[in-house]
């Protein structure tokens, strides 16, 4: 059900997340119970909307409707197959209910009755075409109350505008009644004026109106579309999930990035002195700005988010050492500390700019039409471009005008300029160019066998992980609580001896923190999510891993037990024909919700079990069954104390004596299901809480929109590219050195699948990795990196060509061996967090650190090796030089 709201309707992410997210902290529990009760109430809001012609009052004598009166009075609100009315729930009564409208109250609740016969509504249901509203909105009337007003699309509008001329008022019989119910529920009432069709408007009612909350509810209900059906009122299960990483790996993911922040302190300052300083207080700053800028707008904190993070922090560090570095060069040239600082801002900033401009654009396009996980990276991405623009262009700007004024600082040192041999190191005098063959062979050959690798795992189906390929979820509860680190090695370990049974299984935990035996934080119930989508593989396999701990709940047997429906007797199996007869002499107080239906009742249950206990049993066995038979059902004890009773319905299947296919249709769909599921729950408990296969979450729309969004942001990328420098060629060589990144990361996860297992595997702590939307994130990091890197690089090219008026090989050479120190400095910063990460960031963000080192080596290579080389590409031959006298103009420059 959250998959469904969060793919219909994006600004729901925020509510359930908060509300989910409120149970990861013992003191927010009591605050989530209150949440809890408003999730239900967002969740049962499915957004189906429909319109129907109200039966008349005057018209009480019809056969129809005064037998759909009388059937109210003795068996509820309930529908049968053939009708052609229906009662529906007046939620406001006295207030929605016209003069001329069939109103009629069951169990305190007010009902309108509605007809439901396709020339007299507008639904969408099976054999009816199908139609949509294509915006809603609140507007005010002619006396200013507040109005939803709506817009059909084609099929709509003219299904709409047939059903409303048809009940004009002056048609046959007028004037009609129009109730607008969503949900079940009317929500609005009135009378027919004239005919509508495309646009329409819908009132609250009487004089009340819509609250704030119902309008602001509503319209944001009919913009998101309605769900194909209306939800149950209760859901099958309600769990408490743990952190999607698991405590554990958060705990050691954290720790990483603290230890990752802490060597790129040592590193700026050890490096630059001073400047590094001021460089970590715009570092600093980033973070706080990109957390600020996510908790203002409400945005959770996920992996990809993570993700976001970790690439705008390299993209600040970088900013912060191209004005360094073009600082060095300033200052070597002897200008003052005031004037090389100016000329460093200036010359640094269209590096800067570009390679964040082209991260911006992938952000953007990522956050309007990406899924869900990428919207969060492309929104983290965003926050932290504009946060390191400010920081590294005006922050640190106005520290150093600071330090300048009020200090007296007037030199700023760093390692190169107080050790002469580095600096000359960092001024190397390498033919790249010369050596462009050798890179362009050395990357075909990894990229072929490595996607060979890739490929041969792909088809045998050891690639996607469970939100692509689907598989299996498991829940259990354990005897005694285990610590999560613990219960992920025993599984673990039964997956390495259990090849294709149990394979790349996830655990996570479910409920509350409980104290193990040795003093752990641990817990009793854990689910584990495989791509195997054999069940009964892993059930099995699960079973070996954890005999001995496993929480089975005690077989029990009553009158009946094991018998054929037939067998059990009439006073066993009591068909609910009133909402008013007496079961094993007692009424029971939720009989009145199963007219229709059926009452179990269970006596000499040896041993004694509470309702909640059979209430709990009966979930695991509703869960655990593919397509329930009866979907609502309660349990009572008898007065006497001696026994249960299990009452069961389905909305849809209704007893009825006096018709002999009705009564065939009840006793197969309804009585025999619910005498099977009670002799499994009660009889024969599940081993496991729960046991299901889960089809693919990221598919059909959702993918197609991610391929849009890259697709989109790459071809942007290109035009502001080509623009920015004057030539497509330099757009083309980025796009190419961004697949060859992608190309390289997704062949190394290819040899990592056939050397996890070897004495080099273990070594280098390689695992069969497999694609998710852990990987996905980290594929768009990669993207950054390469972009930033490769910009940089085209942007000294530029600046190069025009001091000689054209690009060859020695430009493309002089540009890349001043860069290097760049490159080198901010890309080994990068590097030794994201090693840190890899080696003590625990097992769930293993491969997203794995494809984020192999993805930024990838970057940093492909700048130089495969996007430079490629601006050569029909560059021609070096013009002639201009004869005559050369003038050296010598730029004056202001003290």
């Amino acid at each position: 059900k959250l998959a469904a709201l969060k793919a219909r309707d994006s600004l729901f992410v925020k509510p359930i997340d908060d509300y989910i997210a409120a149970y990861a902290s013992f003191d927010k529990v009591r605050d989530a119970v209150g949440n809890l009760a408003e999730l239900k109430r967002l969740l049962r809001g499915s957004g189906v909307l429909s319109f129907h012609i109200c039966a008349k009052a005057e018209e009480a004598g019809n056969e129809n409707i005064a037998r759909m009166i009388d059937r109210l009075e003795r068996e509820g609100p309930r529908s049968r197959p053939g009708d052609e009315l229906a009662w529906i729930v007046n939620d406001r009564p006295g207030d929605r209910a016209g003069a001329n409208t069939i109103v009629h109250s069951y169990n305190n609740q007010q009902y309108m009755l509605v007809w439901i016969t396709p020339q007299n509504s507008l639904r969408n249901v099976e054999g009816t075409p199908k139609w949509a509203l294509t915006s809603a909105y609140s507007t005010r009337g002619e006396n200013n109350e507040e109005l939803v007003a709506f817009s059909f699309d084609p099929v709509g509008a003219g299904l709409f505008g047939e059903i409303t001329g048809k009940h004009r008022p002056e048609s046959p019989g007028g004037p009609y009644d129009l109730a607008a119910v969503l949900d079940n529920k009317v929500i609005s009432n009135a009378s027919l004026q004239a005919q509508i069709s495309a646009h329409g408007t819908i009132s609250g009612g009487g004089n009340g109106g819509f609250t704030p909350s119902e309008l602001s509810y509503l319209v944001r209900t009919l913009s998101a579309g309605s769900l194909p059906a209306q939800l149950e009122d209760e859901p099958q299960v309600e769990r408490t999930v743990g952190p999607q990483l698991g405590e554990d790996n958060l705990r050691a993911g954290f720790t990483a990035c603290v230890f990752g922040v802490v060597v790129v302190a040592i590193f700026l300052i050890g490096y630059y002195y001073l400047a590094g300083v001021v460089a970590m207080i715009a570092v600093s700053l980033n973070i706080v700005l990109i957390l600020a800028g996510m908790s203002a707008l409400g945005a959770t904190f996920t992996l990809p988010g993570v993700a976001g993070i970790i690439l705008t922090i390299g993209m600040a560090v970088d900013s912060n050492v191209l004005i360094f570095e073009r600082l060095r060069e300033e200052q070597q040239r002897g200008l003052s500390l005031r004037v090389a600082l100016r000329n460093a801002y200036d010359r640094a900033f269209s590096a800067i700019l570009d390679s964040n401009v082209t991260a911006a654009i992938t952000g953007v396009i990522l956050f309007v039409i990406g899924t869900e996980d990428v919207k969060g990276f492309g929104l983290t991405l965003l926050l932290g471009i504009l946060a390191s623009l400010f920081t590294s262009l005006f922050v640190t700007r106005t520290i150093f005008a600071f330090l300048i004024d009020r200090m007296g600082v007037e030199k700023l040192g760093s390692i190169p300029l107080t050790l002469p041999w580095w600096d000359r190191a960092l001024k190397p005098n390498i033919d790249w160019m010369g050596k462009r063959w050798l890179f362009l062979g050395g990357s075909t050959l990894f990229i072929v066998v490595g996607m060979a690798m890739f490929t041969s795992r792909y088809s045998a189906g050891n690639v996607l992980d469970i939100e692509f390929a689907g598989g299996t979820v498991v829940q259990f509860n354990l005897k005694e609580p285990m610590a999560q680190e613990d219960v992920r090695r025993v599984i673990d370990d039964e997956s390495m001896k259990e090849k294709g049974k149990l394979d790349a299984p996830a655990v996570q935990s479910v409920g509350d923190i409980v104290k193990t035996a040795d003093g752990k934080d641990g817990y009793k119930t854990y689910e584990v999510v495989s791509v195997t989508a054999d069940a009964t593989a892993v059930r099995s396999a699960l079973s070996n891993a954890l005999a001995g701990k496993l929480d089975v709940a005690q077989a029990a047997t009553f009158n009946g037990f094991g018998k054929t429906i037939a067998d059990a007797g009439e006073s066993v199996i009591v068909p609910i024909d009133t909402g008013t007869r007496e079961i094993a002499g007692f009424t029971p107080a939720a009989l009145g919700n199963h007219v229709g239906g059926v009452a179990i009742v269970i006596r000499d249950l040896k041993p004694m079990l509470e309702p909640m206990d059979v209430r709990a049993r009966l979930d695991q066995q509703r869960v655990n069954a593919a397509g329930a038979s009866f979907s609502k059902y309660d349990v009572d004890e008898l007065p006497d104390g001696t026994g249960l009773v299990v009452l069961a319905s389905d909305p849809n299947v209704l007893y009825n004596a006096d018709d002999a296919a009705a009564l065939q249709d009840w006793q197969a769909n309804v009585a025999a299901p619910a005498w099977q599921r009670v002799n499994d729950a009660i009889g024969n408990p599940a081993e496991f809480a729960r046991v299901s296969k889960i089809n693919q979450t990221v598919a059909g729309e959702t993918a197609t929109n991610a391929v849009i969004a890259l697709i989109t942001s790459v071809g942007l990328i290109v035009l502001y590219v080509w623009v920015r420098f004057g030539d497509l060629k330099y757009g083309s060589a980025t796009v190419v050195a961004l697949v060859h990144d992608v190309l390289i990361t997704l062949a190394a996860i290819g040899f990592a699948h056939f050397l996890s297992e070897s004495f080099i595997g273990h070594w280098l702590m390689l695992e069969p990795f497999r694609l998710n939307l852990t990987m996905v994130s980290a594929i768009l990091t990669i993207i950054g990196f390469s972009m930033s890197d490769t910009v940089v690089v085209f942007d000294r090219v530029r600046e190069n060509r025009h001091k000689v008026g054209h690009v060859d090989r020695q430009v493309v050479n002089d540009s890349i061996n001043q860069t290097l120190s760049r490159t080198l400095l901010t890309g080994g910063t990068t590097l030794v967090t994201l090693l840190l990460m890899y080696i003590t960031g625990g097992p769930a963000i293993h491969g997203f650190t794995f494809a984020l080192f192999i993805g930024l080596i990838t970057g940093t290579y492909s700048s130089i090796a495969i996007a430079s080389p490629l601006l050569l590409v029909g560059s021609g031959p070096k013009p002639p030089a201009l004869s005559g006298e050369v003038i050296d103009v010598k730029p004056a420059v202001a003290a």
